[in-house]
């Protein structure tokens, strides 16, 4: 008993780096558990001081002017990192230099395999770190290792996400601008018949049916990470795509931009001189009004593996429900938020050996998705009938 009590008592520093919507999330999230002494790091002191403010816990910092560095880490038992998926890289410098373990949110199939090649030092340094931990990747990685468990072969994976806002009509911006413009912009990656292709952004149309609020929506190829590492990590794995469903209002505005150019970060001369046109929009789009009132939005993530089972055709499902919660966190970041959330606590208590790591390779499936129901998400486990 006293022994127990001496594990219970120990406590976990933990910095989240990033203040923005999505560090926010994750910093209010860590906050639900005693253990953790939590610290927040943005570019923007302010910005971090007003996140620990609003908690009521906590510490804030600022980034020094070198940028992110590793004195920034120093202290920590765990580094959740919450930046653009660009200063991935950066940032898992930093964390080595300081000996940190690291999560990140992902970096959209190429930086995520930038930063594979990063496993080599860290696991000389003896220091874990685990990439692309959000709903998708992350959550969709776990879930196609657990349905891999499921069946007796893998053939095929299916990942399809999509989420609404019942209280909300017309264009929106869900989540990272910049993630989006990349996401239907840049070439999108698919796996089938056992090779890696490039596909055309937006492509691949399916309609697919969620349940109710979200709806029958069309989802399309978009560039991702899962391609970057499931197909070298499911045995006999031979096609994997990955699809994302918005509301046509928001995709149809952000194909739009991407059409007209406003994607390209390639400035263009005019009167005032050289413009990004890029810089501009995103800028734009971060000054539309925020609306005061907790997040409404509700998201489902579905895994749909097919393959066999006994020698005979299965397969299996699983499906995440990410719902509003009630920090006046929405379904969509909370369904991002949790997974690194829980991932850095992880990471904190020495459960994820040295190296860089892919979700569904340093995460064991049950458990994780045990913790990830405790704290809210709403799973649907089964087999599938229907494996045509």
């Amino acid at each position: 008993g006293r022994r127990r009590a001496a594990i219970l008592c120990v406590r976990m520093r933990i910095t989240v780096l990033g203040a923005g919507a999505m560090g926010g999330s994750v910093a209010r999230l860590l906050a639900r558990h005693d253990d953790v002494e939590l610290h927040v790091v943005d570019a923007d002191a302010e910005r971090a001081s007003s996140v620990v403010a609003a908690i009521g816990r906590g510490t804030a910092a600022g980034l020094p002017s070198e940028g992110i560095s590793a004195p920034a880490l120093d202290g920590s038992d765990a580094v959740a990192v919450c930046v653009p998926y660009r200063l991935n890289l950066e940032a898992m410098r930093a964390a080595l230099a300081a000996r940190i373990p690291y999560v990140d949110l992902g970096g959209l199939f190429h930086m995520t395999r930038r930063q594979l090649e990063l496993d080599g030092e860290f696991r000389e340094a003896g220091v874990p770190a685990v990439i692309g931990v959000g709903a998708c990747p992350g959550l969709s990685n776990v879930m196609a290792k657990l349905a891999s468990g499921r069946l007796d072969t893998v053939e095929s994976i299916d990942i399809v996400d999509g989420s609404v806002d019942p209280g909300t009509t017309g264009f929106a911006v869900p989540y990272s601008a910049e993630t989006i413009l990349d996401e239907l912009d840049l070439p999108a990656m698919v796996y089938e018949n056992g090779e890696l292709k490039e596909v055309p952004a937006g492509t691949g149309a399916i309609e697919y049916e969620f349940p109710e609020p979200v709806g029958r929506m069309e989802a399309v190829y978009t560039l991702h990470s899962e391609p970057a590492t499931l197909p070298s990590t499911i045995p006999g794995l031979r096609n994997l795509r990955w699809r994302l469903g918005l509301p046509p209002e928001v995709i149809g505005g952000f194909r739009l931009f991407v059409e007209l150019g406003l994607a390209s970060s390639e400035p263009i001369p005019t009167s005032a001189g050289p413009v990004s046109p890029r810089e501009v929009l995103v800028a734009l789009l971060n000054r539309l009004p925020q609306s005061d009132q907790p997040g409404q939005d509700v998201e489902f993530l579905d895994v749909v593996a097919r393959g066999t089972r006994g020698g005979k055709p299965a397969g299996f499902l699983g499906r995440s429900k990410f719902e509003p919660q009630p920090e006046g966190i929405g379904g969509g970041a909370f369904g991002t938020a949790i997974p690194i959330a829980v991932a850095s606590r992880w990471l904190a208590e020495g459960r994820v050996e040295p190296g860089v790591h892919p979700p569904e390779s340093a995460l064991a499936p049950e458990a994780f998705l045990g913790d990830l129901e405790r704290e809210g998400v709403v799973f649907d486990l089964r087999e599938l009938d229907d494996v045509d």
